[in-house]
């Protein structure tokens, strides 16, 4: 079975093999970010991070209506 030697091909084999060799790095990073406190948005849209905003709002005046009725 002869190997395809298209870049995009070499690229992929390439980036599996270092995911399953350094599996470790990615949860050290992922933990690194997540120490900061900060969500990383640096993958979203605005539409995206104005529906996380959005999401929030919601969820402090739904509490704050708990607080008045049950609280």
């Amino acid at each position: 079975m002869p190997k395809n030697n298209k870049p995009e091909d070499q690229r992929d084999r390439l980036q599996l093999k270092d995911q399953k060799e350094h599996a470790g790095s990615n949860v050290n990073d992922s933990a690194n970010r997540a120490q900061n406190g900060m969500p990383d948005t640096r993958g979203m849209g605005l539409k995206e991070i104005g529906g996380v905003i959005l999401l929030l709002v919601i969820l402090l005046i739904a509490y704050g209506l708990y607080q008045v009725f049950f609280g």
